[in-house]
């Protein structure tokens, strides 16, 4: 293999691209809520939960299992396996990416009666054809990812967003004149172009980088046998990737009409819906950019060492990651929940506030859940996390339907029933991880620094918030906490010595022996 790249690299990559992602999709949902105001971006909100439904009935669990096959075939010097294995996964998201795309066009109207607004049909229509793109471009990205090369997927993800941001904008502003339900379909179909420049980059360079091999591939295995073995990995997935989307589908129905109840008008249950889901949603999964691009990056390291045998690396990978989520994710928490109302402020939606603050702990246990995820799905445990999250998944159903037709309560509950969702997932993903490291997990030593540390910035913000020493205009305030609050909680992971220069040297690969090197001689 021609082409390397260390840990740290490629969680950098991800990282970066990820940032670049989320900070572009808040900044646009800024001017596209001016545009159509909430109600259209209910609309085009409603419409992704279908798409994702599909999307999964598509991919399922195949990108996992093509991951997890791939990294381990490498780990043995298996190349001509690793290549068996990417051409049954493209293979069957090519043939179910298809039907999943034409499910999606002839079933929009019924899907959208469904879910109590017809006018969503245009979004799902546009957003159809990313069902197959998605799929195959998700076989790209893990067969590389397999090989420890996390760069391609976050130039792609780039790539992908910049088109998306062109089109949705673009798209909107044209189609608006004909109505919101129309703006919002042109939103969805940047989604569909970005899948298009996505797919065209990953599959250019994989066919690159399978060109420059020259190692000895290896022995090919009986197609059987790796169909049998990428199927035994791949079907809890699957099923679970329909299942969640598909409850998922289900709440947002549920959600709705609960809010048409407490709300009466359905504008305004609409409207209410894309505060929730189409701001408060957004704004707390921010976190999960830098997490998430640690777990991608952390999932082909967990497999190999897994097939080497290798419990000790597999036991420190996985504190690792738990580690670093806390460390990243919980400060975010505190300080969505301080600065909700300037946040939805700076959307133009103060009803955003609400559901927002409500939902700060999702910066923390949503991460948190999906690095479990990832780590139990590198162990092998492929199936356990997808059941775990459609158990908590069936307690927030519940929950937003107790919930959401309350006045009053409405829009909070619903919030609330996700923290609660994402804790109960949290907590099953935890016992799961447990069994497989035949140890417990020593979560006081994990965040006990960290949360003393975010307590403490966040009674800082909210000093000098009360005490009138942060500036009343929006971005101001916003722009003013976000200078304060990162150097006064790092400077409170070292006064609690809840970091030392090892873990910043395991987290921050070289990054952290830098800065631990410039330290010394800054103090000399």
């Amino acid at each position: 293999m021609s082409r390397k790249e260390s840990l740290f690299r490629g969680a950098a990559a991800l990282a970066a691209a990820g940032l670049i992602i989320k900070v572009s999709n808040l900044l646009i949902r800024v001017p596209l809520t001016r545009m159509m105001d909430a109600e259209g971006l209910g609309m085009y909100q409603m419409a992704l939960p279908a798409f994702t439904a599909l999307y999964h009935l598509a991919a399922g669990g195949v990108p996992v299992a093509v991951q997890n096959m791939v990294a381990a075939a490498f780990a043995r010097g298996r190349r001509q396996v690793a290549e068996q294995v990417f051409r049954l996964g493209l293979g069957y998201t090519l043939l179910a990416g298809g039907l999943g795309t034409v499910l999606l066009l002839t079933g929009a109207p019924w899907i959208a009666a469904s879910l109590g607004e017809a006018r969503v049909r245009w979004a799902l229509m546009a957003v159809a054809p990313a069902v197959i793109l998605f799929a195959m471009d998700s076989v790209y990205r893990n067969y590389l990812q397999g090989r420890k090369l996390m760069s391609p997927s976050a130039t792609a993800s780039v790539l992908e967003q910049a088109t998306k941001v062109i089109v949705t904008m673009g798209a909107a502003s044209w189609l608006m004149a004909r109505g919101r339900e129309f703006a919002a379909a042109g939103a969805a179909l940047g989604i569909t172009a970005g899948a298009v420049i996505s797919l065209a980059y990953m599959a250019g360079y994989a066919r690159l980088v399978r060109q420059e091999d020259d190692d000895d591939p290896g022995p090919p295995e009986p197609t059987g046998r790796l169909a049998r073995r990428m199927a035994a990995l791949a079907w809890p997935v699957t099923v679970g990737s329909i299942a969640v989307p598909l409850l998922n589908l289900v709440d947002v129905g549920i959600v709705q009409r609960g809010f048409q109840k407490a709300f009466a008008a359905q504008g305004t249950a609409t409207a209410m819906y894309g505060a929730y889901s189409g701001i408060a949603a957004q704004v707390v999964w921010f976190p999960q950019v830098l997490t998430g691009a640690l777990a991608n990056a952390l999932v082909p390291v967990l497999a190999a060492a897994r097939a080497r045998g290798d419990r000790e690396a597999v036991r420190e990978r996985v504190l690792l990651g738990l580690r670093a989520t806390g460390l990243i994710c919980l400060p975010a928490a505190v300080g969505l929940a301080l600065l909700a109302d300037p946040v939805a402020r700076l959307f133009g939606e103060p009803a955003a506030a609400a559901p927002l603050r409500c939902m700060a702990p999702v910066a923390y246990l949503g991460p948190l859940f999906w690095m479990m995820t990832a780590q139990l799905q590198a162990l092998g445990r492929t199936g356990l996390p997808m059941r775990n999250f459609g158990i908590a998944m069936g307690l927030k159903l519940v929950l937003d339907a107790l919930l959401a037709p309350l006045p009053g309560i409405d829009v909070r509950g619903v919030a609330l029933a996700t923290v609660c969702m994402f804790l109960a997932g949290s907590y099953l993903n935890a016992l799961a991880l447990e069994r497989e490291l035949e140890e417990p997990l020593p979560w006081a030593l994990l965040l006990r620094g960290p949360l003393v540390s975010s307590l403490l910035m966040g009674a800082l913000l909210f000093g000098l918030a009360t005490g009138g020493f942060l500036p009343s205009a929006t971005w101001a305030s916003l722009s003013a906490s976000l200078a304060v609050a990162p150097a006064a909680y790092g400077l409170l992971l070292v006064v609690t010595r809840a970091v030392s220069w090892d873990d910043l040297r395991e987290i921050g690969g070289p990054w952290g022996a830098r800065l631990e090197q410039w330290f010394h001689t800054l103090w000399r």
